[in-house]
């Protein structure tokens, strides 16, 4: 009997012990899967922070993304532009160079012409310098100018219109030369300052100079066969912005619409 209880109270201690065993074990198994649970929530926490900042970045690079597609889109259209705009200038530009060559054309048609007239002029003025002579004789404003003094035409009397037979050797020249060249015009001019006028024969000096330019067409056409259609006569007065000179101009104009018709011949060639 007292074997049994022995047996007993053993088996009794040995089971509590192993049930305290078992217990301790089991109880620190469960502190390390609390501490694995809590190593893991820690994760679970870190994992989805890294989560939401990986999605911030996501979101961030697909705004890029987005932004990066919309400048390309609109450097192609620009650069689509800018292809545009350049061929537009380049096409501009031989538009341009095409023009400013035909006017280049036109410019040095226009200055052979001015070249060829000009020679025309002193073909011209030397026709007459070597007819009449002397230094009366000059070239302004592409015009021929032959300056007679009055007392060279008409005498001493300074309210003569008259032509003195002394002066008509010297128009004989003229018209001569005028004759030979049937393409020049020419413009008499007539400038007096006679100081003492009745008013009555002769009214002013404007109808002196008047009557002494007619004077000298008169006798280019009469006497000399000169065409009157080339013919002109003016008067000029003391009041003529030019200053008073008792002279006559005889002013030689080669004709414009022979010039111009060589201007534009030029030009179409």
């Amino acid at each position: 009997m007292r074997k049994i209880i022995l047996f007993a109270s053993v088996l009794l201690l040995t089971n509590t012990f192993v049930h305290a065993q078992k217990k301790k074990d089991l109880l620190a198994e469960i502190d390390k899967l609390r501490q694995e649970i809590k190593t893991t929530e820690g994760e679970l926490t870190e994992a989805r922070k890294n989560e939401r900042v990986s999605q911030s970045k996501v979101k961030t690079m697909e705004t890029q993304v987005a932004d990066l597609k919309e400048t390309n889109a609109t450097l192609l259209t620009n650069m689509s532009s800018f292809t545009e705009l350049s061929n537009k200038k380049a096409t501009n530009l031989q538009t341009s160079q095409e023009i400013i060559k035909v006017k280049d054309q036109q410019l040095n048609a226009i200055n052979d012409a001015i070249t060829a007239n000009d020679s025309i002029n002193l073909a011209v003025f030397s026709k007459f310098k070597n007819a009449i002579g002397g230094d009366n004789i000059k070239i302004s404003n592409s015009t021929i100018h032959i300056v007679l003094p009055n007392t060279t035409l008409f005498g001493e009397d300074d309210k003569n219109y008259i032509v003195d037979e002394k002066a008509k050797p010297t128009l004989e020249k003229i018209a001569a030369t005028l004759n030979a060249n049937p393409n020049l015009n020419v413009l008499v001019e007539g400038n007096s300052n006679a100081l003492k006028l009745d008013g009555k024969k002769l009214i002013d000096n404007w109808d002196l100079s008047s009557r002494q330019a007619a004077s000298i067409v008169r006798v280019l056409q009469s006497d000399y066969k000169v065409d009157a259609k080339r013919l002109e006569a003016i008067g000029k007065s003391e009041f003529s912005t030019e200053g008073i000179e008792t002279v006559t101009r005889i002013i030689i104009d080669p004709k414009f619409d022979k010039f111009y018709n060589l201007v534009k011949d030029n030009m179409k060639n």
